[in-house]
């Protein structure tokens, strides 16, 4: 198998994308995935769904999980289109959110790694910034608010993670009915849970509140 058609199965690259090219660099300890979109895709405003003719491209860069002990990084020529109703803006890409430099996968382990640990050690071990770390966060946050838009979640686990002596904490909010992260923020006091649930809605509040509590399911204002 080709290092090419390896890559489209491990990161999922589906028509109208490809991966064109992959460079191993030795000396930076890097390998470079090139994508790019077939030369009669149809390109999609992201805003309104509509076809709109291309405008030009920029090139953009995705920190994704490591090849072989190697940072792994995707490269592409995103298109621009020009929407008649939204004008010039960016069409958005499968393997990563808007305005992100990593992958979905790389942000969810991050999100994974800090259920066990805290953003200091993560920070040190993926050699990622304190912004880098909050970004992907508030997206996490982001992703868990829409979802209970739609499902709301009646019964919750709260952990606390410490890393060694530092005494440095973060909280991590779970739905235990279907095993996902709905809150991630540091540190431990009672005002960083309070600010989760300021992002209910009463009745989402009066679900839990109603619902008989078990041993470890944690009470508001815990």
């Amino acid at each position: 198998m080709r290092d090419k058609d390896l890559y489209s199965q491990i990161l999922g690259i589906k028509p109208p994308w490809y991966v064109e090219d992959v460079k191993l660099d030795i000396d930076a300890n890097k390998v470079e995935i090139f994508i790019t979109p077939q030369a009669d895709a149809v390109l999609i405003c992201p805003h309104c769904e509509q076809p709109s003719p291309r405008y030009d491209k920029r090139e953009r860069r995705w920190r994704h999980l490591d090849t072989c002990q190697m940072q792994a990084v995707l490269v592409a020529d995103i298109p621009r289109v020009h929407c008649a109703t939204h004008g010039v803006t960016t069409i958005t890409v499968p393997w990563a959110e808007p305005g992100s430099g990593y992958t979905a996968m790389f942000e969810s382990l991050v999100i994974d790694w800090l259920k066990v640990t805290t953003t200091k050690a993560l920070r040190l071990r993926l050699g990622l910034s304190w912004n880098a770390v909050d970004g992907i966060m508030q997206r996490a946050v982001t992703h868990g608010l829409a979802r209970r838009q739609a499902v709301s979640p009646t019964r919750l686990s709260v952990d606390e993670t410490s890393f060694q002596k530092h005494h440095e904490y973060v909280t991590v909010v779970t739905d235990q009915d279907s095993a996902r992260v709905v809150y991630v923020a540091d540190d431990r006091k009672q005002e960083t849970l309070e600010n989760y649930y300021k992002t209910l809605t009463p009745e989402q509040l009066a679900a839990i509140l109603n619902r008989p509590l078990s041993k470890n399911r944690p009470r508001l204002g815990h």
